[in-house]
């Protein structure tokens, strides 16, 4: 996981109220050390630009078939892109006269990012928000990503840091952490085999991290698991979750329900879906998750 100067950003989504508290503006940064087969952001896995294709958009008018300089758009259209032979150009994106193809991850300089994302301010300092960095894994790209939050904090903007806490604790603490106002870390699968199953690695750097998280007296730290059924949303692994946040002295979890909506994205990318369910959790399902969690206070409704 070494630093990048540049890192692709996926998105930054303003206005948004799901982050964090207030109103807040989040970096989707692009590239994760994991490999959730469930990911609901998968276009912030690769670290590199990708293609994105997005057929209820397409109006078959084969413009982008006639620009490719590669031939890796045949009579089909982009729904059979050949992503071994495209170089990523970009000209049948610029071509697209419907969007429905799109380039996925754009480099900002720092200050470049900085100003963009100040321009929102009075509508943090209004609501008590800020800048959420997320990803994708933030801290892939620590340099980078601590030197945006100590240029965001000398505005007087707030960040929150969210992460799976997959990263280098001392470059972490030395690095970032003084430039954090808050931190999300998630506590997906206890077990180390089953996280390297279902995340591509196994979850005992991420365990003493977020230790290491509980401990701290400031930032705050919210500890979240994701509930994919099936997955992490299983009695084992939550009464594992709930034993560990004890003995850690937490008292406070956040739930977060699992969200289909990230299919359509892993398809529209050609990315192998490995975990597919077309339903949100049921209320019979919440339900049974939060008696498990009886004790601890829930950062918001569930």
């Amino acid at each position: 996981m070494g630093a990048v100067k540049y890192p692709l950003v996926a998105e930054i989504k303003r206005n948004s109220l799901d982050d964090g508290p207030g109103v807040r503006s989040v970096v989707f940064f692009k590239g994760c050390p994991l490999s959730c087969v469930w990911c609901h952001n998968p276009e912030c896995i690769d670290p590199d630009p990708e293609i994105m294709y997005k057929a209820e958009t397409c109006i078959g008018c084969g413009e982008c078939a006639k620009v490719c300089p590669k031939n890796a758009i045949g009579p089909d259209g982009p729904a059979k892109l050949d992503r071994e032979k495209c170089d990523l150009c970009g000209k049948c994106v610029d071509e697209c006269p419907s969007g429905a193809l799109s380039m996925v991850g754009k480099r900002y300089e720092v200050l470049e990012l900085a100003d963009l994302l100040a321009r929102d301010k009075a509508f943090y300092d209004n609501s008590g928000g800020g800048v959420t960095l997320s990803g994708g894994e933030p801290t892939m790209f620590m340099d980078y990503v601590a030197e945006l939050a100590r240029e965001l904090k000398g505005r007087g903007i707030r960040v929150l840091l969210e992460t799976s806490g997959m990263f280098e604790w001392d470059r972490f603490k030395n690095n970032l952490l003084p430039h954090l106002d808050r931190i999300f870390v998630d506590m997906k699968i206890v077990d180390p085999e089953d996280h390297k199953k279902y995340a591509g690695l196994d979850s005992r750097r991420i365990q003493e991290n977020i230790a290491r998280l509980a401990a701290l007296d400031t930032p705050p730290v919210l500890i979240r698991t994701p509930l994919i059924p099936g997955v992490t949303a299983t009695p084992g692994n939550l009464i594992a979750i709930a034993s560990r946040l004890k003995e850690l002295g937490v008292g406070e979890i956040g739930l977060l329900p699992y969200n289909p909506l990230w299919v359509s994205k892993a398809r529209a990318m050609d990315k192998d879906v490995k975990y597919s369910r077309e339903e949100w959790m049921s209320k019979e399902e919440r339900e049974s998750v939060k008696k498990i969690f009886a004790h601890f206070k829930l950062a918001r409704d569930f």
